[in-house]
């Protein structure tokens, strides 16, 4: 029967050689997997960007997140238990990699199958030292860094990186703040606000008809120059249907007139509309307005 420690030293994979507040650096053992890791119990793509390794601290598990992998010529190649490497003194690929510190993975009491539990939290306050070893996270470990958090209730979709775990998110804080979908042409962009908003709809009317409640109160205004989003919402449920605007007369029927009340404009968009001159029109329309 192998021992929790001898299970932890198989998941090893480097050690620490650089730490600093936003970075840490980590070499790479010759035994770490170039291509797929085997031994965290399901074949999983390493090493990767994006991925996720721990670093063992006082305080449970420092998360960090794969940034860069590189290689660097060395003098001997780091073998561990190996001190003697012949009389030719060849350079040697040594492959480092840079990790940025995300937050802290603890311990929680197993459940009721007695299957261990962790719990993720932003931020860290102990940081690891050079040699400390770098471990990779099992299947249980990266399904709680992933699915960690607290009233994220719509699921956007899965994470190929962490063991297929469910990436949900908290619409409050999503739609509460300002936020960016970036991305290449043809990367997605719309279909991702498309569903955003789509699943946030469907998640706000399950969460309406357990309650009890007749009416979804929830409003989204889409600006849509491009005519990408008319049809996203076709097949959603009437309750769900959108009203669509647009500017100029349209011969389709579920499409209105966009009709902007006067009270709407300030001075300064009435000036640019009418194109008012500095002498007499824009200081009348300034003072009308």
């Amino acid at each position: 029967m192998t021992s929790y420690r001898e299970y932890t030293e198989s998941l090893r994979i480097g050690t620490v050689d650089f730490v600093s507040p936003d970075e840490i650096k980590v070499v790479l053992d010759i035994e770490t997997p170039d291509n797929m890791s085997l031994n965290t119990g399901v074949p999983r793509p390493f090493p990767r960007v994006n991925g996720y390794v721990l670093v063992p601290s006082d305080d449970g598990y420092l998360v960090g997140q794969v940034e860069w992998i590189s290689i660097e010529k060395s003098p001997h190649p780091q073998r561990r238990g190996f001190k003697d490497f012949g009389l030719i003194d060849l350079p040697y690929p040594l492959r480092k990699m840079s990790i940025k510190p995300v937050g802290t993975l603890r311990s929680k009491a197993p459940d009721a199958n007695n299957e261990p539990r962790y719990e993720f939290k932003r931020g860290t306050e102990a940081f690891p030292t050079v040699g400390d070893s770098v471990l990779l996270p099992t299947t249980l470990q990266l399904k709680d860094i992933v699915e960690s958090g607290e009233r994220r209730s719509v699921k956007i979709g899965t994470s190929v990186l962490a063991a297929n775990a469910d990436v949900t998110i908290d619409p409050n804080k999503l739609f509460g703040r300002h936020c960016a979908v970036l991305g290449n042409t043809g990367s997605g962009k719309s279909c991702t606000v498309a569903g955003l908003i789509r699943w946030s709809l469907e998640e706000a009317s399950r969460v309406c008809a357990e309650s009890g409640r007749d009416k979804l109160n929830a409003r989204f205004i889409i600006l849509d120059p491009n005519g990408e989003y008319s049809r996203a919402f076709a097949q959603n449920s009437e309750s769900l249907s959108p009203h669509i605007f647009r500017v100029g007369e349209s011969s389709n029927e579920p499409v209105k007139q966009l009709n902007v009340p006067l009270w709407l404009w300030n001075s300064a968009e009435w000036c640019a509309f009418t194109q008012a001159s500095e002498k007499a029109q824009r200081p009348l329309i300034k003072a009308i307005a």
